[in-house]
């Protein structure tokens, strides 16, 4: 196996970088495994190197190791998906990395020793569009403003992430307010409106601890789907705690506003064109097939952890009976 660490030099800001360069090479040579760092030089160009470097060994087992935030860990899981010999790790070193909470210890990732010692599982991973996937969750509407405005403050003031997606929630939500789009899934249902935001989840959480999608399992072979109708203001704001701690799924028959629903396909279609945010990154679309891949890539997990996800029946009991309410309606 050759192990490959790719390094997003901006992530934290630079100033964790000498450390970080310093212990992936002692634990290398320690392990005496084979190894060698690439710095990535502009957005994408870490999806490029990946891609470049699978094709030139398609016969070896190549371990990516992302370096950075989910910024780096969407970049080198676009161009991992579907590859059977290549694996990614990841080793947090930016902002957010929400993704890991579906792991126990994951102060584990920060571990270079624990990351080579670890092994690799297959993971289920969202395809949008021609060739674009989302490792964590692919989310549109007002999850997408408040990216922006959470990229906006952090370049004004240094926060926290979390704090900083707070921030931005409390900022949008007196600005933008509900956008016209359809959403088709794979068994008919149809949900054509306008919505203040949809989650298609893969893993759980999002946004510094938002937790959209509380029932998400990433080898399931499903996709959690949460939908918000347009709502008043006064009505969002008390909602949104629940939302924040996943709690929201729990409470779904009093909120005829919500849909949480579990599918493999869906067509989505937008009035005017509307921004796409998959694991943090942006892009702009109006119509798009998303798709839910089975086991479409392998994610390490480190020496002393394990994937999990605490799913109650009682959860998925509402869920189903809320499912079949509205396909009867």
């Amino acid at each position: 196996m050759k192990h490959i660490f790719i390094v997003n030099p901006a992530a934290g800001k630079g100033k964790i970088l000498p450390a970080l360069l310093q212990r992936i090479t002692y634990a290398c040579q320690k392990l005496e495994v084979d190894y060698e760092i690439y710095h990535t030089k502009t957005v994408g160009d870490a999806t490029v190197f990946v891609k470049e470097k699978c094709k030139e060994l398609p016969d070896e087992t190549l371990r990516f190791y992302a370096c950075g935030g989910d910024g780096t860990m969407n970049e080198v899981a676009n161009a991992v998906a579907l590859h059977k010999n290549a694996e990614i790790a990841v080793v947090p070193i930016g902002t957010g990395n929400d993704f890991l909470r579906v792991f126990t210890n994951i102060d584990n990732f920060s571990d270079i020793e624990k990351i080579i010692l670890g092994k690799a599982m297959p993971m289920d991973i969202i395809k949008f569009g021609e060739d674009k996937y989302s490792l964590n969750i692919l989310n549109i509407g007002f999850d997408c403003e408040v990216v922006k405005r959470v990229e906006e403050i952090k370049r004004e003031s240094w926060v926290p992430h979390g704090m900083a997606y707070s921030i931005a929630v409390t900022q949008v939500i007196t600005k933008l307010y509900g956008s016209d789009f359809k959403i088709t899934t794979d068994d008919g249902k149809v949900f054509d409106g306008n919505h203040i935001l949809v989650a298609f989840a893969n893993a759980q959480y999002y946004g510094g601890g938002y937790r959209p999608a509380p029932t998400a399992l990433v080898n399931d072979g499903k996709m959690d789907v949460c939908l918000f109708d347009k709502i008043p203001r006064s009505k969002l704001v008390k909602v949104l705690p629940k939302y924040k701690s996943g709690k929201h799924v729990e409470n779904i028959e009093k909120m005829p506003f919500l849909h949480y629903f579990q599918c493999k396909k869906v067509t989505f279609e937008a009035a005017n064109t509307i921004t796409v945010c998959a694991d943090g990154e942006l892009s702009p679309a109006k119509k798009l097939e998303i798709e839910l891949v089975p086991l479409g890539i392998n994610v390490v997990v480190p020496k002393g952890s394990h994937c999990f996800a605490a799913v109650k029946k009682a959860t998925h009991n509402k869920i189903e009976k809320t499912e079949k309410v509205e396909k009867n309606d």
